[in-house]
């Protein structure tokens, strides 16, 4: 591939893809798994629940007994022993009988249908039963959950809280995961200062590490935030130098055709092997992908949004990939939403446009509204974004039409502006 060719969004992403590889599997504790990427598939052990128990408090009768009853004429049964949960009934029903039984607990042998209690009165060692719906009434059937030794969580999973209640059920207290991908984050710039530092004539407060280190998070990885490094070559080096002991590589800005953008000259002289460093994308077009040895180096702009967008559109899809997310998961999810106004693009590159995406209240569609700022260096336009909309070169849709968008964020519902 000539590195020197400016590439598509599509192209860029399948590239970075190509050169990137799972990484390693772990066994963590199962309180510590929340969020985390299962590396294999589990079983279950046994069945679940393990053995017929009753859904109700009430009594557990013969179907047949009780079928006929009614409030007008219910049918009395004798009660043979009182069934909470955690014990196990020491008497099977035989014909007329019926036993007082708890939710959770064992149905006995010859029991097929559970009365609640409120369709019963008790008539001290005998019950009325009113009512019984049908046979297998309020009963949870064995294995009906799980059955031992069939599948029940798949490899490629996110473990979530119901993934974590269906393993601590089956009493897995350590579990099989990917490993998470260690991200360095290394900002460039002698006009940055680091957030709790004052700041002077021409300087600027340093966003970007901050920023890419919560995508990082919110995305399965751990950040390894580096100190600011500045615009000299050697100082630039050590930097790069430090971060190699990472899985990944991600430096903010230095990497267009200023005088002082010296990240990619230390790269070429580190040996680096340049994939490529330009995609038709706005914000985004200067992004430079290479690899230090076998560690992928993304150089993201400088801009804030810029760097935002390029981490969500190449990063993001990596550490996905890396994680063991399945390929579904690795770029970000798309719709396509109704345009609250007309908008176009007359630009040469396709246009990545913040907006906030809600369900209108009135005839339940999927709506963008698109921000009014798009400028790359306006931080404060992320506020509130859950989407990105996908303009076409010289593209114009009009108000009411469809756009393609991108979701990285919680959608609500709102009312379009003409409801």
């Amino acid at each position: 591939m000539n590195a020197d060719r400016m590439l598509t969004p599509e192209e860029a992403c399948d590239t970075v893809l190509a050169h990137i590889a799972p990484l390693g599997i772990e066994r963590v504790s199962l309180l510590d798994a929340t969020g985390r990427v299962l590396a294999r598939d589990v079983l279950a052990r046994r069945d679940n629940p393990p053995h017929d128990n009753s859904a109700m408090d009430g009594f557990a009768v013969r179907f047949a007994d009780a079928q006929e009853a009614t409030a007008e004429q219910p049918i009395t049964l004798q009660v043979v022993e009182d069934i909470p949960a955690g014990t196990v009934p020491q008497k099977a029903l035989e014909p007329g009988q019926a036993s007082r039984i708890m939710t959770g607990a064992i149905v006995p042998e010859g029991a097929d249908a559970i009365v609640p209690v409120e369709d019963t009165r008790s008539q001290g060692e005998q019950v009325a039963i009113l009512d019984v719906e049908e046979r297998g009434a309020h009963i949870r059937m064995r294995g009906e959950d799980m059955r031992g030794d069939e599948p029940v969580l798949e490899k490629g999973q996110v473990l979530g809280p119901g993934e974590i209640s269906v393993l601590a059920t089956l009493q897995q207290s350590f579990v099989t995961v990917y490993r998470r991908a260690r991200v360095a984050i290394i900002t460039t710039g002698d006009e940055l200062v680091e957030i709790e530092d004052s700041v002077g004539p021409g300087q600027i407060v340093n966003g970007n590490t901050a920023a890419l280190a919560a995508f990082c998070r919110a995305h399965g990885a751990e950040p390894l935030m580096l100190p600011i490094a500045r615009d000299d070559m050697d100082d630039i080096r050590r930097t790069i130098e430090t971060a190699l002991d990472a899985d990944f590589i991600l430096s903010s800005g230095g990497v267009s055709v200023g005088d002082f953008d010296f990240v990619k000259q230390v790269l070429e002289e580190m040996q680096a092997k340049t994939i490529f460093w330009r995609v038709a994308m706005k914000p985004g077009k200067p992004l430079l992908f290479c690899t230090i040895g076998s560690t992928p180096y993304f150089g993201l702009p400088g801009n804030p949004v810029s760097s935002m967008m390029s981490f969500l559109q190449f990063v993001r899809p990596a550490l996905h990939k890396a994680g063991g997310y399945p390929p579904a998961a690795w770029p970000l999810p798309r719709a396509t939403a109704l345009l609250d106004s007309t908008v176009e693009n007359d630009g040469s590159r396709r246009n990545y446009m913040r907006c906030r995406l809600y369900y209108c209240n009135r005839s339940g569609a999927l709506r963008a509204s698109i921000f009014e700022r798009q400028g790359s260096h306006m931080v404060s336009s992320m506020i509130g974004a859950n989407g990105i909309a996908l303009f076409a070169p010289e593209a114009q849709i009009k108000e009411g039409e469809s756009v393609s968008v991108q979701i990285i964020g919680p959608i609500d519902q709102g009312e379009a502006p003409d409801a």
